[in-house]
């Protein structure tokens, strides 16, 4: 079995730990090392575990380790990222077993992405590298993903969705078929994308509306 820990020590690190033991009841995967978080002191108790030290910490291993990075925003994706520099640690994929692929042949992904459970993607997706899918997430036919991108439970993406960098999308939001989605928004919960959006946008209602932030 590989070794792996998790970059982070918050609520979503809980349930990327369950889904780790989730993997593991089907197949022996991983061995699960621990927990590491910067703002997180050094041998306090979480889940089963105690925290093993800081993201610097986790640079100093001597043998590889594959790390999941648990957080539920897109900039703090790229902030752990960007101090995870060893040649030691990979970023896997992590699947929950009650994932459905329908496609799985067509499917282009990179390396980070977590799909919790019963997320499901379709055929001819192609997705980039560090997205999140929460719980629930749908993603339709065609659609391109790229890097950093987070969805919140129950996010239905329609197919042939183009969805850029670094955008956050609410519980419950949605988005309409064939619309584009430039970099860096964010979709509030419960809203839905009746059109295509450009870069750096903060959207609300259904339709969902600019709030001008």
């Amino acid at each position: 079995m590989r070794k792996i820990a998790i970059a982070g020590a918050g609520g979503f690190s809980k349930e990327i730990y369950l889904t780790i033991n989730d993997i593991n009841k089907i197949e022996e995967k991983w061995e699960f090392i621990g927990f590491f978080d910067d703002n997180v002191p050094k041998g306090k108790f979480f889940m089963d575990f105690r925290v093993l030290g800081n993201m610097n910490d986790l640079n100093q291993a001597r043998e590889e380790i594959d790390v999941i990075i648990a957080a539920g925003k897109s900039h703090n994706i790229i902030s752990i990222l960007k101090k995870l520099y060893s040649d030691k640690l990979t970023f896997p994929n992590l699947f929950h077993p009650s994932c459905q692929f329908l496609h799985f042949k067509s499917l282009v992904i990179g390396v980070g992405n977590i799909l919790q459970p019963y997320s499901s993607l379709s055929a001819d997706n192609k997705i980039g590298n560090y997205n999140v899918f929460n719980a629930g997430v749908r993603v339709g036919h065609d659609t391109v993903i790229g890097n950093y991108n987070t969805f919140a439970t129950s996010t239905l993406i329609s197919g042939g969705v183009e969805i850029g960098d670094q955008n956050d999308f609410g519980m419950n939001s949605g988005i309409l078929q064939y619309k584009k989605v430039g970099n860096g928004n964010v979709i509030a919960p419960m809203s839905v994308l009746f059109k295509s959006i450009k870069d750096s946008g903060h959207y609300m209602g259904i339709p969902a509306m600019s709030t001008g932030m």
